[in-house]
């Protein structure tokens, strides 16, 4: 293996000073080293996470001028067929994630009378076409671009030729980095910006929240983030533990092989992380201060050109780890609601959810309270295949559970009533415009 030496003599081609000493720190991190826990037995859910319903209301609207809403925008639409960035597909009519972000950033101004502005962490896949979208925009954004870092060669750990390999975005985690090395960190605290509600993009569920706005106030929080109660959809997400008193972020990736089962289980662990993070600014300089914050590092295996590659990427909620005083929310399912897949994004086009104010809310005609359970076949995970078999999304309001797969195709308004299961193995089922179907299983 290479000496630290030779190692940064190669990224010093291609990366800054600070950028080659994040980039060892994680090298160093993962060499010679397992990311698996080892007690397995000692882990456990903590039994001290706040309830959203125990918060107070604001006295007062004045917490709003200390807020900064983040998105984290770095992803492409790739798994479902979309070319671009993610923020950029149109989720609800016309309008896209970002469009409804940005609305709801306005609206907030407009209703509270402040200047709360939009932060986005774009990575260079989504950079130039995000700031080209919001050439326009009328809320206060302030964008920058994440890190590139080159992969790794799985046997030797030697940086490969971004040329010959390119560039990958090393994880949400990079977050701090950037903020402090480009100056925002310190900027958004000069204008007295300190409270930062960061989430992901395509979540239309993480809308800012003046409750918890309030909490992170006044009690002074450090670090907050929200979890949910984990249903048999979320068994692979991250959740918390609690390790010698602190609060830390647990991943599939440092589960031990054998114990994957039960991670995913909703026994042992009762609720998984949304993403949705809450941060002091003020604690996170002084922190950063000290350092670099000791991110657990994740090791994403790909493979190359058929040969195997490392991608080191850290995640933006271990930081959890570092700071006393951090805080588990337990939010309802309302707050976490991510477009992944065609399954999603068919939800909330349909009319279980309107638009208010750039937010998505339950429509109240609908009385059944779970979401319907979802099912598609390969053939609809791409959004064009989706968009050709609904030209116009069902009446979804009386729905439990749909199940399609093969070819499948809607010619028109329809309504999909109880558990309707829809298979086109063998030849085409075409759905005539005005049909409603109710507990029904169609084959053929």
């Amino acid at each position: 293996m290479q000496s630290k030496k030779e190692i940064e003599k190669i990224l010093n081609r291609w990366l800054t000073g600070p950028q080659c000493e994040q980039f060892l720190q994680m090298l160093e991190h993962v060499q010679g080293r397992s990311s698996k826990i080892k007690d397995w037995s000692s882990i456990h859910s903590p039994d001290d996470l706040v309830d959203y319903n125990s918060l107070e209301e604001p006295s007062s609207d004045d917490s709003y001028s200390r807020l900064v809403i983040g998105k984290l925008n770095g992803g492409l639409g790739t798994s479902m067929g979309c070319a671009g960035p993610k923020s950029l597909i149109k989720v609800k009519g016309e309008k896209t994630f970002m469009d409804l972000i940005v609305e709801q950033v306005r609206q907030l101004n407009a209703k509270w009378n402040k200047d709360i502005p939009l932060l986005l962490m774009n990575s260079f896949y989504t950079d130039k076409e995000t700031a080209a979208f919001l050439d326009a925009c009328d809320v206060p954004v302030t964008t920058f671009k994440q890190n590139m870092f080159p992969r790794v060669d799985a046997k030797s750990f030697l940086p490969l030729s971004p040329d010959e390999y390119g560039w990958y975005p090393p994880g949400h985690g990079d977050f701090y980095n950037c903020m402090e090395q480009q100056g925002i960190l310190r900027r958004l605290i000069e204008q007295g910006k300190d409270i930062l509600f960061m989430s992901n993009a395509d979540n239309l569920g993480a809308v800012a929240d003046s409750k918890i706005l309030n909490y992170m106030i006044e009690k002074k929080v450090p670090f907050l983030i929200e979890v949910t109660p984990k249903t048999p959809a979320d068994v692979k997400g991250g959740t918390l533990y609690k390790d010698e008193d602190r609060l830390k972020l647990l991943e599939i990736a440092q589960v031990p092989d054998e114990h994957v089962d039960e991670f995913c289980s909703q026994e042992k662990f009762s609720v998984f992380n949304t993403n949705n993070i809450w941060i002091n600014l003020v604690s996170l300089e002084e922190k950063m201060q000290e350092g670099p914050l000791n991110l657990n590092v994740i090791v994403n295996r790909k493979t190359i050109q058929e040969k195997p590659v490392l991608q080191l990427e850290t995640a933006i909620g271990s930081a959890l780890d570092c700071f006393a005083g951090a805080v588990g929310l337990c939010v309802s399912r309302d707050r976490f609601m991510p477009v992944k897949k065609t399954e999603d994004l068919f939800l909330v086009q349909s009319n279980i959810f309107n638009l208010d104010e750039g937010r998505l809310v339950r429509n109240k005609e609908r009385k059944i309270l779970s979401l319907p359970v979802i099912s598609f076949g390969d053939t609809l995970q791409q959004v064009e295949a989706f968009q050709k078999c609904f030209p116009i999304i069902p009446d979804l309001l009386e729905l439990e559970a749909l199940d399609i797969f093969g070819q499948v195709r809607f010619e028109g308004t329809a309504s999909l009533k109880g558990q309707v299961a829809l298979n086109g193995k063998s030849q085409s089922i075409i759905i005539e415009s005005g049909r409603e179907i109710e507990n029904e299983s169609i084959e053929c």
